[in-house]
């Protein structure tokens, strides 16, 4: 069985979106459909590079309440019927 991973970073040529995840006899294969790069569970794999949208490592932004604040409520701006 063939799986693409979404997002997912050649640690080779770099190319997004181009690493596939095949079953083999005795585990699982990564391999790179754009440069042929491959490597199998439980040889020296190569960390994925880290992208825009991965998170790990990274702390939590704090919430941060918003406020809808009113036209009239703002500084130096003209009252109404006044």
């Amino acid at each position: 069985m063939r799986r693409f991973i979404a997002g997912a970073v050649c640690p080779k040529c770099r190319a997004i979106d181009r690493l596939l995840v095949e079953t083999v006899e005795g585990g699982r294969r990564r391999r790179c459909v754009s440069c042929g790069y491959e490597d199998t569970e439980g040889a020296n794999i190569v960390p994925e590079l880290s992208t825009r949208l991965d998170t790990r490592g990274r702390p939590e932004a704090p919430a941060t309440p918003v406020r809808i604040v009113a036209p009239a409520e703002l500084p130096g701006h003209p009252k109404k019927g006044g």
